[in-house]
């Protein structure tokens, strides 16, 4: 497909995209729920389809490539929006599982959509002579994955990652090694104890650390204080996002952060910005906890004099049915993985898990080597570095489509790479 043809069929799927959008809020019952989440929903695809539209008229490489991370970061907007929407309820379930997979398919097709139609160069009068070889140069990387298999450990957006490594001609193994596990309300007083805080208004600095998270501590608080009262405590907090995710969790609220860390939004970005913004010094800080504690990010809070509380919300825990990690594992061990892609630092420490079980760690270490391993950002490389392997790739943006495309564009020249360093048997 030429890239003309990808970003026509771009500008027409965005395009209905929108529509179905918009003729969905049309059915839907006018709930708080629907309507937070009707604006942003529907600029983030009325704004996805404007920009690939533009795609179609860029008169520059620079602007081309401009207009499509646009579109990426609408369409990964709208995965989200549609997410919660489907999570609020509503008698429309199959129609919004049509739309999550419609923008699926845009998000994938956006991670491959090249370059803009070039002129051809017009042909010189005379044939310019070429240069006599001695030997025939050897024949160009491919550019995509060419049919290579690879693993992905990803659990809530397991689909797309398919169809993602497919678009790119990848052969993909997706198998989830993670699931999240809500904490039970009467386990949690760590909740309820910073719902207190904050509605006293005990908290100075309260930082959101994922979309799900955030999500679901508000309607935990909820359960126990109207929503008016949690917003009003919310604005006289400040509020600090890491990334855009959390920050859509909070707009469908109705509230805005003050603060926005930015790329790629490790915890230490975290730290980095709060320095940027002002000092900690006896101030009460909340940190709204995803999957594992982070006692590094609480102990340098902390010795910049703040004082501070983890709230916890949902925990880590493996899959309830392992063998298809296991299965996996073992694809790995025989040699029959050719790239592996980390998107989140829990994963690998679940194989680990497993692996140590099985009593092949080093073994599984060996066979490490064999292959490109692929993380998504400087938090899942500091995981793999943790359990001594190797990081052979991160992509230029922290984004799942960002990931699988730059990889597949660069996955053989690292193979090659990898294998004149390996040992002769």
């Amino acid at each position: 497909m030429t890239g003309s043809d990808q970003t026509d069929q771009l500008r027409n799927k965005t395009k209905q995209f929108a529509i179905g959008i918009l003729k969905l809020f049309g059915t839907l019952p006018k709930t708080p729920e629907t309507l937070a989440i009707q604006t942003p929903l529907v600029k983030a695809a009325t704004t996805l389809a404007a920009n690939c539209r533009a795609l179609a008229r860029a008169w520059s490489e620079d602007e081309f490539h401009r207009n499509r991370n646009l579109a990426s970061g609408d369409a990964d907007d709208c995965v989200f929006w549609l997410e919660l929407l489907a999570a609020a309820g509503t008698d429309q379930d199959q129609p919004i599982q049509a739309l999550l997979e419609e923008a699926a398919d845009i998000v994938a097709l956006l991670s491959i959509c090249g370059e803009p139609d070039k002129p051809v160069p017009p042909v010189t009068a005379e044939p310019v002579p070429q240069p006599v070889l001695e030997e025939p140069p050897p024949p160009p990387l491919p550019t995509d994955f060419h049919g290579l298999r690879v693993l992905s450990f990803e659990s809530r957006m397991a689909t797309e990652m398919a169809r993602l490594i497919e678009r790119n001609a990848g052969l993909p193994l997706v198998v989830p090694a993670v699931r999240e596990i809500p904490i039970p309300l009467q386990d949690n007083g760590a909740v309820f104890r910073f719902g207190v805080k904050l509605i006293l208004h005990q908290v100075d600095i309260l930082i959101l650390m994922t979309g799900v998270g955030t999500k679901a501590l508000f309607e935990v608080l909820q359960t126990r204080y109207p929503l008016a009262e949690v917003i009003e405590a919310l604005k006289k907090t400040i509020l600090v996002t890491r990334g855009p995710k959390p920050l859509a969790a909070l707009k469908a609220i109705g509230v805005e952060a003050n603060i926005t860390v930015p790329e790629p939004n490790t915890w230490q970005d975290v730290i980095a910005t709060l320095d940027y913004y002002r000092p900690v010094q006896g101030l009460k800080i909340a940190i709204q906890e995803y999957g594992i504690s982070n006692p590094d990010m609480t102990e340098d809070l902390k010795k910049r004099g703040a004082e501070v509380f983890p709230v916890p919300i949902y925990r880590w825990a493996l899959p309830e049915d392992t063998r298809p990690l296991k299965h996996a594992i073992g694809e790995i061990l025989d040699g029959k993985i050719d790239a592996m892609l980390i998107t989140n630092a829990a994963q690998i420490d679940h194989v680990i898990q497993l692996v140590e079980e099985e009593g092949k760690t080093e073994l599984f270490r060996e066979s490490c080597k064999k292959l490109v391993m692929a993380s998504i950002g400087p938090t899942a490389s500091d995981r793999l570095k943790h359990h001594d392997l190797s990081v052979d790739f991160e992509p230029s943006h922290g984004k799942m489509g960002v990931l699988v495309k730059e990889l597949s564009e660069q996955v053989h020249a690292l193979r090659q790479a990898k294998s004149l360093t390996q040992p002769k048997d």
